[in-house]
C-alpha cells in the first residue's frame, strides 16, 4: 500500500470538482490523459491559493452557470483544451482567432508540451494580463469533451477518420422507451 502524496490528493480533489462543473464523470475526465495537464495549468495560471477559492465555489448555485471566472475558465479547459484567462473566459475569443491577418488560425502549441508563457510570480488569476489564450498540451485538441458532447470527431484526428465529417453526427437516444 502506498501514501498519496499531497499533489496527487490535489490532482483527485481537482478531477472531482471538474466533474461536477462539466458535466462528465471522473471516468471520463481521467480518460482524456489530460487531467494532470490541466491541473498543472490551472495551479501555474491561477496560483494554488486561487484554485482552491475557485474549487470552494457552489458553481450550482446560479442557473445560468458559474459566476466565478475561473471556474469558467476550467470548464472551457476540459471542453476545447485552451487555456483562457479568468477574464477572458466568458467571451467568445473567435473572433481574435479571425482578425484580418490571423487567418482564422488557433493559438499556438507552446513548445513541448509543458512550456507555457511565464507567469509573474506573485501573480493570481491569469498571470499576464497580455498573454493570450494557449493550447495546454498537443493532444488537448483531440480529447476535448466538446467532441464527446456533441457527437462527433475532431476533424482527421480521430477515429473514424479523413471523410468523417461528410455526414452529420449520430446522437444517442438516451431517454426511456414507454413501454403501453
Amino acid at each position: 500500500m502506498t501514501q498519496e502524496t499531497s499533489t496527487e490528493t490535489e490532482l483527485r480533489a481537482f478531477v472531482k470538482f471538474s466533474a461536477t462543473v462539466t458535466g462528465f464523470s471522473e471516468f471520463d475526465l481521467w480518460g482524456t490523459g489530460q487531467a494532470e495537464a490541466y491541473h498543472r495549468t490551472a495551479v501555474q495560471r491561477l496560483g494554488p491559493e486561487g484554485l482552491q477559492a475557485a474549487m470552494a465555489s457552489d458553481p450550482s448555485a446560479d442557473p445560468a452557470g458559474p459566476a466565478d471566472p475561473a471556474v469558467k475558465s476550467i470548464i472551457k479547459l476540459w471542453y476545447v483544451g485552451v487555456w483562457y484567462r479568468p477574464e477572458q473566459a466568458g467571451r467568445l475569443d473567435v473572433a481574435a482567432w479571425t482578425a484580418p491577418g490571423r487567418s482564422g488560425g488557433k493559438p499556438a502549441v507552446p513548445e513541448g508540451s509543458e512550456a507555457m508563457p511565464a507567469v509573474p510570480e506573485g501573480s493570481r488569476a491569469g498571470g499576464d494580463r497580455s498573454s493570450p489564450p494557449f493550447v495546454v498540451s498537443p493532444a488537448a485538441y483531440t480529447e476535448g469533451l466538446l467532441w464527446r458532447a456533441i457527437g462527433a470527431h475532431p476533424s482527421g484526428a480521430k477515429a473514424p477518420g479523413y471523410g468523417s465529417w461528410a455526414t452529420p453526427p449520430a446522437f444517442e437516444d438516451h431517454q426511456e422507451k414507454k413501454v403501453p
